[in-house]
């Protein structure tokens, strides 16, 4: 029998409740967690956002429309990342996290290697759906091995140090990939990324111990067998506050997706740039906004959320109210440095959701159910929703957008070039269709951002008590 039952608000790393177990590990020992975590999580964003920053070159290459761009940054590497995401999330209930975790980041390095070998739209399709499956044990695995590491409190900063590895990844991916694809071809960028991966498996499955379950959970949670799967999501599709937060994170996440893996052409078709400028830019303008945006999502809402819990949703709406009108500004820009430092801060706004929503799915649930609560946000909302179909909305949207400027767009600008030897006038309309319809189409994607922050405002109002609202029950 189950039940959901409300209980009285804990949190064990103020109140010092003797029902809660001792932490095992040293502080050493969670610095050294905290820091091939952060590698993995950098490796996740170099892949992606090398991809990104050789893009350009990518679709010239291989004669690509901004649609199949799409589906290989979008919905074909998210599918089997999301599909892959709840076994694994089950399976990280009963087995080794840090094994599970140094499996797929191996799966994961290989995969993108044989990236580098594509010769069409087919093969690299199915090389990134491998890396998708790779992808797929990071998110659920290591939100569980945080529950276990650290209180209720410390959860949203714990998550915020690990993806920081998404900005250094970001740089690494948007600087390296950008160099490597303009002096030794887009191909070396997957060799480079993929080799890395093999070489930090190996570090996380000789180096990481798997703790404890349920140490830092009150002595009111259960901390049994994991329930099934269906209750795991009744139990969280029970919560108003939660079902508003899946809302908001899943528009988001499309938008950050969308916005980032599109970013890439946007400055290179509307700016005229290279793909080593271009990616120095990505470089600056991720590494500086996502840095900045997940330690004030993290440690600023932890911060207030001592003072009220509802700051774990009230945080993410300012930024993403802040966003909408910051990105439009940005696209708009004639200049490449107005519109680079306005890029900047509507980074920085959008960014703030993402640590208190991944802390949010660890602090609704008991240790028993932690990795399949956050398979629902890391993998069906974030990944299927998010990275699955921001940036293939943005590739449609982007060749829809570039037709309506030019009509002939997609028969006469293969690649959105024109063929060599065209005259000039279909060169420069090729090239303006392109700009034109890119830039507008980040446009649109950025009104995700006001819709989901409305949401979150939605999640505030039952977001205390079902906070205080626990399992109860055998599996």
């Amino acid at each position: 029998m189950s039940a959901i039952a409300p209980v009285t608000p804990e949190l064990p790393s103020q109140t010092g409740d003797a029902a809660v177990e001792q932490p095992k590990f040293s502080r050493g020992y969670r610095a050294w967690l905290l820091t091939m975590l952060v590698l993995v999580s950098a490796l996740n964003l170099a892949d992606r956002q090398g991809l990104a920053a050789s893009a350009q070159a990518l679709k010239t290459d291989l004669k690509f429309t901004d649609a199949q761009l799409g589906l290989i940054q979008g919905l074909g590497f998210a599918i089997f990342y999301t599909l892959m995401g709840l076994p694994l999330a089950r399976l990280a209930e009963h087995r080794s996290r840090t094994r599970i975790i140094a499996a797929c980041v191996g799966l994961f390095g290989v995969m993108v290697t044989l990236c580098s070998t594509a010769q069409g739209f087919g093969r690299l399709l199915l090389f990134r759906v491998g890396v998708g499956i790779g992808d797929g044990g990071f998110g659920a695995p290591v939100a569980s091995l945080v529950g276990d590491h650290y209180p209720m409190g410390r959860r949203a900063s714990a998550m915020a140090i690990i993806w920081l590895g998404a900005p250094l990844g970001v740089v690494i991916g948007s600087v390296l990939g950008g160099w490597l694809a303009e002096h030794y071809g887009w191909r070396m960028t997957f060799m480079v990324i993929g080799a890395t991966g093999v070489a930090v498996s190996l570090l996380v499955l000789l180096t990481l111990r798997e703790p404890a379950r349920g140490a830092f959970d009150p002595a009111q949670a259960t901390r049994g067998a994991p329930p099934p799967v269906l209750k795991v999501f009744k139990f969280l599709f029970a919560k108003p506050a939660m079902r508003q937060t899946l809302i908001a994170a899943a528009l988001a996440g499309m938008a950050m997706n969308g916005i980032g893996q599109f970013l890439n052409p946007f400055l290179a078709r509307n700016y005229h740039l290279g793909p080593a400028e271009v990616g120095r830019l990505l470089g600056l303008i991720a590494g500086v906004s996502m840095a900045s945006g997940l330690l004030i999502g993290g440690f600023g809402v932890d911060w207030a959320g001592r003072f009220d819990r509802r700051w774990y949703v009230w945080g993410p709406a300012l930024g993403l109210l802040l966003a909408t009108p910051l990105f439009i500004l940005g696209f708009t820009q004639a200049s490449l440095s107005a519109a680079v430092i306005v890029l900047i801060f509507a980074h920085v706004s959008m960014f703030v959701f993402y640590s208190p929503t991944l802390a949010m799915a660890q602090n609704m649930v008991s240790a028993n159910m932690r990795a399949s609560s956050a398979f629902v946000v890391s993998g069906l909302v974030m990944g299927l929703v998010g990275i699955g179909l921001g940036p293939t909305l943005v590739g449609f949207l982007s060749d829809r957008l570039a037709s309506h400027a030019f009509a002939s767009y997609l028969g006469s600008c293969p690649g959105g070039r024109a063929p060599p030897g065209s005259l000039s006038t279909l060169a420069d309309a090729c090239r303006d269709a392109s700009a034109t319809g890119i830039r507008h189409a980040l446009i649109i994607m950025a009104l995700l951002c006001t819709w989901s922050a409305v949401h979150y405002v939605l999640a505030a109002r039952t977001l205390r008590r079902d906070l205080d609202t626990h399992y109860v029950g055998n599996a």
